[in-house]
């Protein structure tokens, strides 16, 4: 169903996709009465391309539900992981703002994705006429901010085994917590986790292994990582003690 553009509107989309849909709980119907010529839905499965290096800006795309993997082709051929992203976020804000349009990064559908593609025009009219929609936006490029830092971080300053407490601490501030138990589940494939922390899947092995061992995280079928509220704290404890967060 189409509507027609109305004052506020991006702000209530914003509302209902992104600040209340941190659980990716809404439904693809829910979206249906913002849809018009400049807001578009589409989904896209595991394993598809959301973005191609070299893509130019068309449109800002909201990631309403499923989650992405982040990745560049350096010049020798090997594949590095610059982040793995749950919805919801956005993608081209960086690019609406600045003069280059082009992306660099190749953007895969970790999981089946539901997008919605907002016209850049339409967005950047809406943003700067709401302060509300502003903030939302804002929000995001401040979690890409201290992803980017938090991941430096942790490359630079820490052994294995205290960055991979801190990769499961950024997971847990993302909000990828179950709010019923309060635990944090973690189903990346640790090929992908390894590629994020920089080290080899053998020293994510150990990590996870030391971890475990110490009673600070659990490990289930298929190697799904679980974390509850009190093994968080203990984590967060170290880290400080670390004088990493």
């Amino acid at each position: 169903m189409k509507t027609e553009k109305t004052s506020g509107q991006l702000r209530e989309l914003f509302r209902v996709a992104y600040v209340e849909n941190q659980d990716q709980a809404v439904k693809p119907h829910e979206l249906d009465r913002f849809l018009n010529p400049c807001i578009t839905m589409r989904a896209v499965k595991k394993g598809e391309d959301i973005v191609r290096p070299t893509d130019k800006l068309q449109s800002i795309i909201m990631v309403v539900k499923g989650g992405a993997h982040f990745t560049r082709v350096s010049t020798d051929g090997n594949t590095n992981m610059l982040a793995a992203v749950n919805a919801p976020f956005f993608i081209g804000i960086t690019q609406l703002v600045s003069n280059d349009k082009e992306y660099y990064s190749q953007i895969i559908a970790a999981k089946n994705c539901l997008l919605l593609y907002i016209d850049c025009n339409y967005f950047l009219k809406e943003i700067r006429e709401d302060g509300e929609a502003a903030l939302v936006v804002i929000r995001d490029l401040a979690k890409v901010v201290e992803r980017n830092h938090t991941r430096m971080d942790r490359m630079v300053f820490l052994k294995a085994s205290n960055n991979l407490m801190a990769y499961i601490e950024s997971k847990w501030n993302e909000g990828g917590i179950s709010r019923k138990d309060r635990q944090l589940i973690i189903r990346e494939r640790h090929g992908v986790i390894a590629a994020d922390l920089s080290v080899s899947v053998r020293t994510l092995y150990r990590s996870i292994n030391s971890l475990k061992d110490e009673g600070l995280l659990l490990v289930q079928k298929g190697g799904v990582l679980v974390v509850n509220e009190a093994q968080m704290e203990e984590m967060k404890r170290r880290l400080v003690k670390l004088g990493k967060i």
